[in-house]
């Protein structure tokens, strides 16, 4: 089932998407007539998106040599199809040319723990 956002909603929604999907396994493909279908990035983590001043940012990755940020200008319509459980799912952003943005949330990604054994010294 596709869910189109109201533009009034944009910035609340994608707001709280980032918080929902913060750190998610994601691939992003940009489709438009001219290309076709290109892939942005597999496998990054999802930081968030953000929507201001007739743009929206996404961001993806977790350090300077595996980080994307890509910017769509004019958005003119955000809607998510979900996948039925959580909110996992792809959301389609499609500017003033007819170019789609499409974030396909896979799953959290796992937790990495480091453990490191601390001594705690009493002088007395």
């Amino acid at each position: 089932m596709t869910q189109e956002i109201e533009k009034n909603e944009w910035k609340k929604y994608l707001d709280d998407l980032s918080r929902e999907c913060l750190g998610w396994q994601t691939s992003v493909q940009i489709l438009n007539d001219e290309t076709g279908a290109q892939i942005l990035s597999d496998g990054l983590p999802f930081c968030g998106l953000t929507y201001e001043q007739g743009k929206i940012e996404l961001s993806a990755g977790v350090d300077k040599e595996n980080h994307q940020t890509h910017v769509i200008f004019e958005p003119q319509r955000v809607a998510l199809e979900g996948s039925g459980h959580g909110p996992a799912g792809m959301l389609d952003i499609e500017d003033a040319s007819g170019t789609k943005t499409l974030i396909n949330f896979i799953q959290p990604m796992p937790i990495l723990m480091e453990y490191v054994e601390t001594e705690v010294l009493v002088v007395v």
